[in-house]
């Protein structure tokens, strides 16, 4: 009995003594744990500053992405100097000339005996002839003093609704099928031959109409035929078109509505339509090659390169890099063109250079650096946080 009882007591000391033996093991890992924590806090600045040379190793342009910042830079000068520089102006004169000679050969080909001319006679109408032999009635400006309409010289392009690039394809085609003009307030008068003081006829703003009668005129004449429709519209296009790239150009699409002032101080400056068309292609063309570019490096990524988004952002140097060399070589390659001009006297030259001014690519390289600086520092900051926390936590803890 007293035996049983003593291995009893034996066997319970054993298993205390195995506990406590468990529990100073796990007390030295906690301490362990602690003591390794606090070395890593003491050391953090240099923890972090390994970690941040770990980044920076691991997206570093290697010789295959410096081919693709090469291969990116040029395609972007070569669409600076070849496929987006901003077009050479013409003289108004010309440009009206062209236009002309470009709308008797194509009007020229409909069949204009089904329609008698009745110019200067039918209110609301213009004859198939009248199309295809007259000018727009919305650039006349003879009569415009007796309404205060102020259409004088190259005004007459941002006070009337015919020379907007938005507005023009409504208001200016009813104008041409109707023989009225329609002003940047949305009154319309009539266009009729009138004598001159050397007893001539001209085109003559003769009196008010109505603006609203005045569309139904062009939709009523419209379904009852269609050709009529389709000659004003080819010939409004090619009045749009001659005058976007003259010397005066068209004002910015709905700013002479507001205000016809500003649409004319505003193309004083080179902000008008035409150039507005340029720089927007200059922005499509230099997001299509990064984007191009975008897509060709991301088919390179191999899993040996690491994760998939310190590989992109790889991509992303390459694509602010490349954008920031070609607007920069852009800026100084004009500024020299410049000031050899200034110097030479050569204004021609300076008119050259500024043709190849990339305007809508430095917006594109602007928007690159921001963009792609914020995506960096965030993937970054992802890589610090993910990396310092496996540091801090080491092994896991029993």
């Amino acid at each position: 009995m007293a035996s049983r009882k003593y291995e009893k007591l034996k066997k319970q000391k054993d298993i205390a003594i195995s506990d406590i033996k468990n529990e100073t093991a796990k007390l030295e890992v906690v301490s362990g744990e602690a003591k390794r924590v606090a070395e890593v806090s003491r050391d953090v600045s240099i923890i972090l500053g390994d970690l941040d040379k770990q980044f920076e190793e691991a997206t570093k342009l290697t010789g295959v992405d410096i081919s693709f910042l090469f291969f990116a830079t040029a395609l972007q000068c070569i669409r600076q100097y070849f496929l987006t520089p901003f077009q050479e102006r013409q003289n108004d004169k010309l440009s009206e000339k062209e236009a002309k000679k470009k709308e008797k050969e194509i009007l020229g080909k409909f069949d204009r005996n089904k329609d008698s001319n009745n110019y200067g006679r039918g209110r609301y109408f213009a004859s198939k002839e009248d199309i295809f032999m007259k000018g727009v009635p919305y650039d006349v400006q003879f009569g415009s003093p007796d309404f205060d309409l102020k259409l004088s010289g190259n005004a007459h392009r941002s006070r009337t609704l015919g020379h907007d690039p938005l507005f023009g394809w409504i208001f200016g085609t009813s104008n041409i099928m109707t023989n009225t003009l329609t002003d940047w307030s949305f009154r319309s008068y009539h266009v009729k031959p009138a004598p001159m003081a050397n007893g001539r006829m001209k085109a003559k703003i003769v009196e008010r109409a109505k603006t609203p009668l005045m569309l139904e005129y062009a939709v009523k004449r419209t379904s009852e035929d269609p050709a009529v429709l389709a000659m004003a519209v080819i010939k409004q296009r090619l009045h749009l078109k001659s005058d976007m790239f003259s010397i005066a150009g068209l004002p910015i699409p709905g700013v002479m509505t507001l205000s016809p002032e500003t649409a004319e101080e505003l193309s004083k400056y080179g902000i008008d339509f035409g150039n507005a068309m340029i720089i927007g292609k200059q922005i499509t063309y230099s997001v299509f090659i990064n984007t191009l570019t975008a897509i060709i490096h991301g088919l390179f990524y191999d899993e040996s390169f690491g994760s998939k988004s310190l590989y992109e952002v790889r991509t992303r140097k390459i694509l602010s890099y490349s954008n920031l060399i070609a607007s920069a070589s852009n800026i100084i390659g004009v500024a020299i063109a410049e000031a050899v001009a200034a110097s030479t006297g050569n204004t021609q030259l300076g008119k050259d250079a500024m043709r190849y001014l990339d305007v809508g690519g430095f917006a594109v390289t602007i928007y690159r650096i921001v963009n792609d600086k914020k995506f960096i520092q965030q993937i970054k900051q992802e890589f610090l946080e993910k990396e310092f926390y496996n540091i801090v936590m080491g092994e896991e803890i029993l």
